[in-house]
């Protein structure tokens, strides 16, 4: 995603932190989570990241065997959340590039937005990628571009996925549920009011906690599936099982830059 470079406000590179553990108790969850997706909230965006078109392109991947970042994300590219600073989810393939990169863009006016930089792992999985450089407006919508950047000097080169997000407040009637909610009553109530960001960031953080609780990884697998994740993956040759293991992976802040949204 080519964005204008004048006037930013260069930070420190800061670690990626994921809300807080509360000390509450703990009980299996029935599979089923019942994520209802808003109707007509519909938007332009992409997935899955174009293969490539060329033995040009080919020869210069970095990623082997034309395997592709995907959004884990709904069907119609809008991300709901409660949260200012809410997490997105990636599957983002064995690369040997040297970055990644997160920008998010006032969709009213695409001179104001933030770029996150971070170095990938050396292996293939699901990442985590909290929105740290700015906190989001309530109402506001925002565009979203994930992309493996195989040469800084060469973005044509990039795989790229984007969508939308936007922060909406929780109604009195959700509010009151989520505050005597134990923690897999949160993930239900989250879904059923179609805020996909903070059922998947707190599903996920129930996995990283409780490893060995099948039922969350079946909850995962089903949610993900339920809006056609799991075939994007397994176009690749990537089974969902592999990115239901609680396993996911925090890649390190190389640096920030912001343009402040207000």
């Amino acid at each position: 995603m080519n964005t204008p470079r004048k006037n930013l406000l260069w930070t420190k590179p800061v670690n990626a932190i994921l809300g807080l553990s509360f000390l509450i108790p703990f009980a299996a969850a029935e599979a089923h989570i019942p994520f209802k997706a808003p109707v007509g909230l519909g938007v332009p965006g992409r997935r899955i990241a174009a293969g490539s078109r060329s033995m040009e392109n080919k020869e210069h991947q970095c990623v082997a065997n034309d395997a592709r970042v995907v959004a884990m994300v709904p069907q119609s590219n809008m991300v709901l959340t409660t949260a200012k600073n809410p997490v997105l989810f990636f599957y983002v393939p064995q690369t040997s590039a040297p970055q990644l990169e997160l920008v998010v863009q006032d969709k009213e006016n695409s001179q104001k937005f933030v770029k996150q930089f971070y170095k990938p792992s050396s292996q293939a999985g699901v990442v985590k990628i909290p929105i740290t450089a700015t906190s989001l407006a309530a109402g506001k919508e925002y565009r979203w571009f994930f992309s493996i950047i195989c040469n800084p000097k060469e973005r044509s080169k990039d795989q790229e996925v984007e969508g939308s997000i936007q922060r909406i407040n929780p109604d009195s009637q959700l509010l009151t549920k989520l505050n005597s909610a134990t923690p897999n009553e949160r993930v239900k109530f989250y879904a059923e009011a179609g805020y996909w960001a903070d059922t998947t960031a707190s599903l996920a953080q129930l996995i990283s906690d409780h490893p060995n609780e099948q039922n969350l990884k079946d909850d995962w697998k089903e949610l993900l599936s339920a809006q056609g994740v799991d075939k994007l993956l397994s176009a690749q040759g990537v089974n969902l099982d592999k990115v239901a293991t609680g396993v996911v992976n925090e890649p390190r802040v190389l640096e920030q830059e912001a343009l402040r949204f207000n």
